[in-house]
């Protein structure tokens, strides 16, 4: 821009048009500069919020931990409540009854340990086996096909076992 097109008036410079204008209250160049920083600051901060409101992510990760944090201490919660009452349990259960009970639960273990001895011993080889493979599939997730197989294997041996004297 040349001399003569600012302001209006041909050979004034900038600094002269904004001293003649200050007498009349117009804004220096001073003021013009600092109201365009102020607007620069303004929008800096409008354009940050809108770059947080902006980023799922961000956003996603501060409430999964959120979630997670609230979890974590509902979890602490019920873990105390639960051992609080177990203990109150305890408490309120005598000694010989504590006892009888220890004593219960180590002969069940053992009753099932030779329970379990005495079947493997007196099962037919074979049919370890298959009850083996059997199993072995159902833990890997073939279940209902591998239990409807298993049915129909036990009813065949059944009836196998009817028909010969």
């Amino acid at each position: 821009m040349s001399a003569s097109s600012e302001g209006g008036r041909s050979g004034v410079g900038r600094d002269e048009v904004a001293r003649s204008e200050a007498g009349r209250g117009a804004p220096t160049m001073e003021d013009l500069r600092a109201q365009a920083e102020d607007a620069r600051e303004e929008l800096g901060g409008t354009v940050d919020a809108l770059a947080r409101k902006a980023d799922v992510k961000a956003q996603a990760k501060r409430k999964a931990t959120a979630v997670k944090d609230a979890a974590g201490q509902a979890t602490e919660q019920v873990l105390a409540k639960g051992s609080d009452a177990v203990r109150q349990v305890r408490d309120r259960v005598p000694e010989p009854v504590r006892a009888q009970a220890a004593t219960a639960r180590a002969e069940l273990a053992h009753r099932t340990t030779t329970a379990v001895a005495t079947v493997r011993e007196r099962t037919p080889a074979p049919l370890l086996m298959t009850v083996r493979q059997v199993t072995g599939l159902l833990r890997r997730g073939r279940g209902p096909l591998l239990a409807a197989g298993a049915v129909v294997l036990v009813a065949g041996a059944a009836r196998r076992a009817r028909r010969s004297p």
